[in-house]
């Protein structure tokens, strides 16, 4: 391993490879791979250059390749990243304006040849099986950021004890009123250190990090058809539903109802009896 650039790696970075390395993405990139004959890859976003939509480059040889957001709320964590395909056939008018290309860049004929046995290899896809494929991995998106949020809460052997013990508290205390000073009383941490140790093993604040337990709980207990939105509000520890609708956007990027509509509708069979 190169000690070096572990040394280097932001904690964000981290993070994704953790997440390219769980059972969730390695089982769909496989699958991915069996039905398209594509790789898939997993990359962190980089702070300069924030992705939020899906984004199709085409090159001059007719290769294309997409990029799809992974969200946690409203933040674009991650980008899953297609290998290059063509979505025409390889002949000679295809590769014409590849070759003219290349010879007004000045490239040699020995240039040229590679690039032809290059394009000639390049996967091909008819354009509607591609469009296919790039809603499967839209959805998928949307899995992938649901665990990647649950992920963000899981216990990590990695941790300052007392953020472990922390966040166990946490879990085990969300239906009540919670203070970071009463959380660092119960790990046996001033409130001071303990707010500065949190964020940077989290990387998130105290409040953030309750609400987004909070919301988190609430979106498995709405998934009961049976379950109010205003008892699940309060059952996870809101004071108010007006509280609770607001953070319940601003995490998830979406209502409470709109939660509950969309898996009722991709899915009657995730939506507990």
């Amino acid at each position: 391993m190169n000690t070096t650039s572990t040394a280097h790696t932001s904690p964000r970075q981290r993070f994704i490879q953790n997440l390219a390395e769980s059972e969730l993405f390695q089982h769909y990139q496989k699958a991915f791979h069996t039905l398209t004959s594509l790789p898939l890859s997993l990359e962190a976003t980089k702070d300069d250059s924030p992705i939020d939509s899906i984004i199709t480059r085409k090159g001059v040889a007719g290769v294309v390749e997409t990029q799809v957001p992974v969200r946690v709320g409203k933040n674009t964590i991650a980008i899953m990243l297609t290998g290059a395909v063509r979505l025409q056939p390889a002949n000679a008018e295809n590769f014409a304006p590849v070759a003219k290309a290349l010879l007004d860049d000045n490239r040699t004929a020995a240039e040229i040849r590679g690039a032809k046995i290059h394009f000639e290899h390049a996967p091909v896809m008819e354009p509607a099986r591609y469009e296919a494929a790039v809603a499967i991995l839209q959805s998928f998106a949307l899995q992938l950021g649901d665990s990647a949020h649950r992920m963000l809460f899981a216990t990590a052997t990695h941790e300052p004890e007392a953020v472990r013990n922390a966040k166990t508290f946490i879990h085990a205390h969300l239906a009540e009123p919670m203070s970071l000073e009463a959380v660092a009383s119960a790990v046996n941490v001033s409130p001071f250190h303990f707010c500065k140790l949190f964020k940077r093993a989290t990387g998130l604040t105290f409040t953030d990090f309750v609400n987004r337990a909070r919301v988190e709980k609430a979106k498995r207990m709405l998934m009961k058809p049976a379950a109010r939105i205003t008892e699940v509000a309060y059952d996870v520890g809101f004071q108010s539903l007006s509280h609770f609708n607001r953070s319940f956007r601003r995490i998830a990027d979406e209502s409470p109802t709109e939660f509950r509509s969309r898996m009722k509708h991709s899915g009657p069979a995730l939506m507990a009896a």
